[in-house]
């Protein structure tokens, strides 16, 4: 810190320590963002993938093909008393 005074010195410091501050905060909200946006990218193309996501090649996204939610018994002996 050359050529000023310890008010000057002082002022470049804080100056410095809040640019670093609000670099890391933008970088922050930028992951933060991306995450965000590719998660809900990947809802929704589980979600909507017939419409042009590509979801219906995702493994499970059927009961008949992956098998999954098949019934072992009927549902009034399920509730049944």
């Amino acid at each position: 810190m050359s050529g000023g005074g310890v008010f000057t010195d002082i002022l470049a410091a804080s100056g410095r320590i809040f640019e670093v501050m609000v670099e890391g905060h933008w970088a922050t909200v930028g992951m933060l963002f991306d995450s965000l946006g590719k998660g809900v990218m990947r809802i929704n193309q589980n979600a909507y993938g017939n419409m042009g996501g590509g979801g219906g090649s995702l493994r499970g996204s059927s009961p008949e093909v992956s098998g999954y939610a098949v019934p072992s018994k009927g549902v009034e002996s399920k509730f049944a008393k």
